[in-house]
């Protein structure tokens, strides 16, 4: 597959993406969004694998993203919602964004892959799995969080944060989007849910990275004391990071526990592109602002991820998921 930019992407991972994930038909027309911090040559061998399927690309650029879930032009959202598929490969993660929902809604396939590049790829990285056969594994786990009442989430580096998820959704991210409407964010593979609002309590330390907020891995811990399901306050250098991103979203819902969910890609690692940094299986990660989407009734402008390592989810007690495994009780 020639991109004409760099060697060409690996024919078996664009297949994983274009007909594992989206299930691409002939003479479907797919939407490419992207960016000027966009990897040109993940566009260009996207495009190619389309065309070579006998889809047809539509490729359209976005000014720069301001902040995580923007809104695209409403030209670029009408001709999203009007074609078969849409992937999103812009630099920053705009999959919360309204237009992306109404496409939803009007049966367009979508892939939330923001910042992923050509290395991500790669033989042996995270989009060379079997996202069908993990995605019984994802159903499980979410299911677990969906029977519980209450969890708790440690991990070594000093993170211990409970608080309730009784009534919530579980939420299955399995990267698969084959059915209309449908929605993932392959390397991502997750399950979740959003902690009811005000129960939670603790102190989380993000030692992964702050997802679309400056360049990352951390480089030292960052401390977050949550307390009433609301962020309370901050220690580390770091944390600079999501307070002037919290400070630019202007919103007082941004502090809002939105979300906790654990990574289950087996071939992700911690990085410098932040779906695969959220993938990785072991790891976990809880969000601020938004939780719509994720099951809970906060509609802040903005859901800002927050990656943390080696952690263990009790439920009800329990612990149940272990390095991203599930623990029978």
């Amino acid at each position: 597959m020639s991109t004409g930019l760099d060697a060409p992407l690996p024919e078996r991972t664009v297949s994983r993406v274009l007909d594992t994930c989206l299930g691409i038909r002939k003479d479907e027309r797919v939407v490419l969004l992207s960016d000027p911090g966009s990897d040109l040559a993940v566009v260009a061998g996207l495009a190619d694998g389309l065309r070579e399927r006998g889809a047809i690309p539509l490729i359209r650029t976005l000014a720069e993203i301001p902040m995580p879930g923007a809104e695209p032009p409403a030209r670029i959202a009408e001709e999203l919602a009007n074609a078969a598929a849409g992937i999103e490969l812009t630099s920053a993660f705009i999959g919360s964004s309204r237009a992306r929902q109404e496409a939803c809604r009007q049966g367009t396939r979508y892939l939330s892959m923001p910042a992923v590049i050509a290395d991500t790829f790669r033989l042996g990285g995270p989009y060379d799995v079997d996202f069908d056969e993990i995605a019984s594994t994802v159903m499980k786990l979410a299911r677990a969080w969906e029977e519980a009442d209450t969890y708790r989430i440690t991990t070594p580096a000093g993170t211990d944060l409970a608080g309730s998820v009784r009534g919530r959704k579980g939420r299955a991210l399995t990267g698969v989007a084959r059915e209309p409407g449908a929605y993932m964010a392959p390397p991502d593979i997750e399950s979740g849910t959003a902690p009811v609002e005000l129960s939670s309590d603790g102190t989380v330390v993000i030692d992964g990275d702050f997802l679309f907020m400056g360049p990352g891995p951390v480089v030292s811990p960052v401390a977050l004391d949550i307390r009433e399901g609301t962020l309370h306050a901050t220690e580390g250098d770091e944390a600079a990071r999501l307070l002037e991103m919290i400070a630019r979203c202007d919103d007082p819902r941004m502090g809002n526990l939105a979300e906790v969910s654990v990574g289950l890609n087996p071939q992700g690692s911690v990085c410098a592109v932040p779906m695969e940094t959220e993938s990785t299986k072991g790891s976990a990660h809880i969000a601020f602002g938004n939780s719509i989407a994720y099951g809970g009734t906060v509609n802040a402008v903005a859901h800002l991820d927050c990656v943390m390592q080696d952690a263990t989810v009790h439920l009800d007690g329990v612990p149940r998921i272990v390095g991203g495994d599930l623990v029978e009780p």
